[in-house]
């Protein structure tokens, strides 16, 4: 059952051909690989069930009568795993009447007498395989159909436009899931807006792009494919390896998703505009929650939301005798920072430090701009030991970054303090948490203190 060479021009189709007559298996796989197709063999039904297994060939020509069982059974056999395998079953009995039966009684798409000849033979397998190719799309068609409906409601839930937009990218993934250019799934993805006064920005990014807080950080070539995708009216592929799809907002900015892929099939065009079409009335739902909860500049949850959220998470450790904490970060020297390159550079070092915290957090981390240059925070089901391994993490996640602006790397540190709850409520373990980072600014900077254990009794 050894695979066949396929022919330079290939097709990119499958075709296992099944007979015991050595000579005419040899030929009829002469003629389909002189096609351009891929094919492979059997000569027994067991061997032709497991070939169909194994590989999922796109059409099966089967011999009716072979030793050891007949081309019936293999279908009715393959069908049980397999219901769009084309199937043509060959004779050398064209007058039989059972072969002619087959067609209504067995799921197959006809058969072929071997005394016809090549030509009708190909024009069968023509035929099918055009028939296979309309039952592909069908299936895709029905596939992002219902991945449309269901990530509808995981669109429309109220939450951070940044989290909805990693949704919508890691959705797309799955809209070209049926193309075999597409690369594993969204990993690498960015959702950008162009907007009117503020000009292009990153809105969310996934992968590889994770790091990425403006556009001065991306590639030559992937800015290229998002500027064509924000000029573009239609999704498509881009020469470089990526795929867009644009999306206009009511207020009239430019949004523009792009993922890295091969290709983008025909198929996938239609869901994908479908796909625009949902996240801009997901962006107008949400709307609203981000202006209560959300801080602009760095895409962090806000002062009032954090501290509401703290309040929850300790009552909730109360209840379940957990302890949690807080890490209180604070920027060092961003005066300087504003001073030397400028405030524009000052709010990059910010987005791009938030977005370097969020992701050396937990998912069940909630950080959040505390206001200026100070974040925090919140670990929840946290002892002090697991807090400080925590913000140490974040320390040299912080410490690590490069961040481009003009013509210039920026690096930064920050200091953090550390407080856990010991039955205190929110504004104490903030305080403690502030006390700990002053602390770590008087020690030198870029480093993690630890407040002290303090007891104070919650109000009820």
């Amino acid at each position: 059952m050894a695979r066949l060479r396929q022919a330079p021009r290939s097709t990119g189709h499958r075709i296992a051909v099944v007979d015991d007559d050595p000579d005419l298996l040899a030929s009829v796989i002469q003629l389909l690989v002189a096609e351009g197709h891929d094919v492979r063999s059997a000569a027994t039904p067991e061997d032709a069930v497991a070939l169909a297994r194994s590989w999922r060939p796109d059409l099966m020509l089967l011999d009716y009568y072979m030793p050891g069982g007949t081309g019936a059974g293999v279908v009715r056999a393959v069908r049980e795993f397999d219901s769009l395998v084309q199937v043509l079953l060959v004779t050398g009995y064209a007058a039989d009447q059972p072969a002619r039966k087959l067609l209504a009684e067995l799921d197959i798409q006809g058969y072929h007498d071997k005394g016809d000849g090549p030509e009708r033979l190909l024009v069968l397998v023509d035929a099918a395989l055009k028939h296979r190719r309309a039952l592909d799309r069908m299936v895709r068609q029905r596939e992002n159909l219902q991945h449309l409906l269901e990530i509808s409601p995981e669109l429309s839930r109220l939450q951070p436009v940044r989290d909805l937009l990693r949704v919508a990218i890691g959705s797309v993934g799955k809209l070209l899931n049926g193309g075999s250019g597409f690369i594993a799934t969204a990993n690498n993805g960015l959702f950008l807006i162009d907007d009117a006064c503020e000009g292009v920005s990153i809105h969310a990014a996934t992968g590889r792009f994770e790091s990425c807080a403006a556009m001065a950080m991306l590639t030559n070539e992937v800015r290229a494919v998002a500027l064509a995708g924000l000029e573009a009216t239609e999704p498509g592929a881009h020469p470089n390896g990526y795929i867009f799809i644009p999306l206009r907002t009511r207020d009239g900015a430019r949004g523009c998703m792009v993922v890295q892929a091969l290709s983008m099939p025909q198929d996938s065009i239609e869901p994908c505009k479908l796909l625009a079409n949902q996240v801009v009335q997901a962006l107008e739902n949400v709307a609203l929650y981000e202006r209560a909860t959300i801080d602009v500049l760095t895409g962090l949850y806000n002062r009032g939301f954090g501290c509401q959220r703290l309040e929850e998470v300790l009552r909730l450790g109360d209840r379940a005798a957990n302890e949690s904490s807080v890490a209180m970060i604070d920027v060092d020297h961003f005066k300087r920072l504003n001073d030397t390159y400028g405030h524009s550079a000052g709010d990059l070092a910010l987005r791009t430090i938030a977005r370097a915290v969020r992701a050396a957090c937990r998912t069940t981390d909630v950080v959040v701009r505390y206001g200026g240059e100070e974040l925090f925070v919140i670990l929840p089901a946290t002892n002090g030991s697991g807090a400080a391994v925590a913000a140490e993490k974040i320390r040299a996640a912080i410490a690590a970054l490069q961040i481009p602006f003009d013509e210039h790397l920026i690096t930064v540190t920050a200091s953090i303090g550390v407080a856990t709850s010991h039955g205190t409520d929110a504004a104490s373990l903030l305080r403690r948490a502030d006390e700990a980072l002053y602390q770590a600014k008087r020690l030198g900077r870029d480093r993690v203190c630890a407040a002290e254990a303090e007891s104070v009794e919650r109000a009820a």
